[in-house]
């Protein structure tokens, strides 16, 4: 039996998944991103996640055919990222250096649009080879899927689309750099980001009064 491990990256915790290679899922877990001294640590505790779960499950590096990861940020074929809002990356290499920690083969994606390919083989677009898919978390991803291929643009921010500008009276700055992104309303950062915001305008009432205003997250919004 072959299996591969499937890694999403995401601002607040990377979820990982020890798959068969016919896309059954053997188990699930996940472990917090470390985005301290501009995200350093992030692939190396994947790293070491990886090799506990194959030593766990006494498996060698022969039976995993390799590791697919999804990263919030524009990523070039070559699995290059030019810096990540959410990660603290700059500019990183990202395949070379998974490969290297690993001894596996990586295969690196934006995280939307690896989203929409595994949603095309085995979820909502099974059967279909053109859809766009929308992710919201931590951030706001989207992924297009053209003739059953990722759209990766090129500069690998095909289908990113919540860095679309949506707001062009923003005074305050997106983890891009950038104002008025959708991101810094539809993401999960957005919206707590707003109920903040909200919440020192006025002495409205409201049960959010009870939580420390810095502990709001989008959660605690939609409770």
């Amino acid at each position: 039996m072959n299996y591969c491990f499937g890694v999403d990256i995401g601002g607040t915790t990377v979820k990982i998944g020890l798959f068969e290679e016919t896309g059954t899922i053997v188990e699930k877990w996940e472990i917090p991103t470390n985005t301290l001294a501009d995200g350093e640590a992030i692939l190396p505790d994947i790293a070491f996640s990886l090799k506990t779960k194959i030593e766990e499950r006494k498996l060698s590096e022969e039976d995993i055919l390799g590791i697919g990861v999804g990263v919030p940020a524009p990523v070039t074929a070559e699995g290059i990222v030019n810096g990540s809002a959410n990660l603290g990356w700059k500019y990183k290499e990202v395949k070379k250096e998974m490969e290297e920690l690993t001894g596996l083969k990586a295969y690196i994606g934006n995280d939307a649009n690896v989203a929409a390919l595994g949603e095309m083989w085995k979820g909502g677009g099974a059967g279909e080879k053109n859809m766009i898919m929308v992710t919201l978390g931590t951030g706001v991803g989207g992924g297009v899927i053209i003739d059953g291929k990722m759209l990766v643009g090129n500069n690998g921010a095909g289908g990113e689309i919540g860095h679309i500008c949506v707001n062009y009276d923003e005074t305050e700055k997106c983890g891009c750099g950038s104002r008025g992104c959708l991101e810094q309303y539809a993401s999960a950062t957005g919206i707590a980001r707003l109920a903040r915001k909200r919440l020192a305008k006025n002495e409205d009432a409201t049960v959010l009064r009870e939580k420390n205003i810095n502990a709001i997250s989008a959660k605690t919004v939609f409770d």
